[in-house]
């Protein structure tokens, strides 16, 4: 509760010199925030008002407050988003691929000829022989982030191609089929750059709370 009061300080004081919104953008931030809350009528949003003791002002300055935040935050970090996106993009990527591990090499070449001599379907053999927990949904992983498979794993997967079948190759313990079923690559589009802008900003404002914190404690 003290650290949420000493934010709220924070980005009250931050955003004294931030521009309010014109009245065309008002409309379209009224617009939004009734439909996320799902308010379809002005009686409504009347009976949100008293409920929560806000009269007009209060009610536009409560509102427009995330606008200004998020403009400044853009404002702020708009040179390091590209940088951070690029950081950050094995967490944002999405994929899912097929998988199969067992612990015998000779096992692990046996299925992978199965499969590709196409004896046997990928998700039989995952079903039947693989021995982690992807054996009770067919071999099949994800849609994850890429950032969480296992590094080599991972790598391998955003240079294959889709439907791509790996022969076996030893991680750690195991020895793997790997199968690319499909990536979803992130665009760095005005909602993301919006998005990673308000991350670097609340990244701004734990800093400065640890420090002015910090100065209360001494």
């Amino acid at each position: 509760m003290y650290r949420q009061v000493i934010m709220e300080e924070i980005v009250d004081s931050t955003l004294e010199n931030v521009q309010h919104p014109e009245n065309n953008q008002i409309k379209e931030i009224i617009k939004l925030w009734c439909k996320e809350r799902q308010i379809k009528s002005e009686r409504e949003l009347n009976i949100w008002k008293k409920k929560n003791c806000l009269n007009e002002n209060q009610w536009i300055g409560y509102i427009t407050r995330k606008w200004r935040w998020t403009k400044w935050c853009v404002d702020k970090f708009s040179e390091r988003i590209p940088n951070y996106y690029l950081e950050k993009k094995s967490m944002l990527d999405k994929v899912q691929y097929s998988l199969v591990r067992v612990s015998s090499e000779n096992l692990a070449n046996e299925l992978y000829l199965r499969i590709k001599e196409k004896e046997s379907t990928f998700e039989e053999i995952a079903r039947k022989y693989s021995e982690g927990p992807e054996k009770q949904s067919n071999g099949i992983i994800g849609p994850d982030p890429v950032g969480r498979a296992h590094p080599a794993l991972a790598k391998l997967l955003q240079t294959s191609e889709k439907g791509q079948i790996w022969s076996p190759k030893k991680f750690d313990n195991w020895w793997i089929i790997v199968r690319l079923n499909y990536i979803q690559n992130t665009s760095l589009d005005d909602s993301l750059f919006k998005e990673l802008a308000l991350e670097l900003g609340l990244k701004f404002i734990n800093e400065l709370m640890d420090d002015k914190i910090d100065e209360l404690l001494e």
